[in-house]
């Protein structure tokens, strides 16, 4: 008669081992088949990625074009009309030179809180505003965009009161992205004429000038037609005074093409009146065109 034989505790604990050791030898071939072999090296990555990330987030709010900055704003008005200006300024007001050929030049003067391009007596010459400019009127964003040292850079925004766009334009360094700047030298320091060019027409202010450096000619033009009063500029300015040469009138916008230029006054390099086109033909000249 055979006796089977019963299982000792020794036995069954190393049936259950090998089990244990087979499930995982078995687990761990199927996680290597779906888990990259570099998934270390890859978190590592990725949190490096993450804290680049939140120090460059950081570091937009202190620099613009890798120039320092420091956050202010100002508000005026009252009700309805409530404006509030959000944007920061150069902490070395020093560490950009505007560009001279720049017409607006946005500075913010503590003492009265304003932002303007105009120089404010007393004053001294303001702090030039860089980086992000919001606008709000009564608690809505109404425009924004970018400084570089006071001049419009980047892109800008307008919206309406329901925060529709209402216009976009894209700048650099003080003039429209797309204008065509051409130089009297090959080093680009002394400019000639800036054509305005927005999204692909001539569109803006147009400026021209001397080799020396003087404003010669300034005018608008709308969609390629010149519009409105433009300026002639004599090449020399006494006393840092800038003598107009030669006024002519343009019509007021590009769908007028009947309108034929014409000369309103004429100077001479002292300053003196020396052609003026009557106030009254002037009148009705505009009554017919009208």
């Amino acid at each position: 008669m055979k006796t089977l034989g019963v299982p000792t505790k020794e036995s069954l604990k190393e049936q259950k081992d090998g089990y244990v050791s087979s499930l995982n030898g078995q687990k761990d071939a199927y996680v290597s088949s779906i888990v990259p072999a570099d998934l270390g090296l890859k978190i590592k990555q990725l949190k490096k990625q993450k804290a680049d990330k939140k120090a460059k987030s950081k570091l937009l709010r202190t620099e613009y074009e890798g120039l320092s900055m420091v956050k202010a704003y100002t508000k005026f008005g009252s009700g309805d009309r409530t404006i509030i200006e959000e944007f920061y300024v150069l902490r070395d007001n020093d560490a950009v030179k505007p560009l001279p050929y720049i017409r607006e030049v946005m500075r913010y003067y503590q003492r009265s809180g304003r932002v303007s391009s105009s120089i404010i007596r007393d004053e001294g010459t303001g702090l030039l505003l860089h980086g992000p400019y919001k606008r709000y009127q009564n608690g809505e964003l109404i425009e924004e965009g970018f400084y570089y040292g006071g001049m419009k850079d980047g892109r800008w925004e307008k919206y309406d009161a329901n925060f529709m766009l209402l216009d976009k334009t894209r700048w650099h360094r003080g003039v429209p992205a797309e204008s065509r700047l051409t130089y009297y030298d090959s080093t680009h320091r002394k400019i000639k004429e800036i054509v305005p060019v927005d999204y692909g027409k001539v569109r803006g202010t147009y400026m021209a000038f001397y080799e020396n450096g003087n404003l010669a000619e300034e005018g608008k033009y709308d969609n390629g037609v010149k519009v409105g009063r433009w300026t002639e500029y004599h090449p020399a300015t006494p006393n840092g005074r800038r003598l107009r040469k030669k006024l002519t009138q343009h019509a007021s916008s590009q769908w007028d093409t009947d309108f034929e230029p014409f000369v309103l006054t004429e100077w001479d390099e002292k300053g003196k009146v020396i052609f003026e086109r009557s106030k009254e033909k002037v009148v009705q000249e505009d009554e017919t065109e009208n």
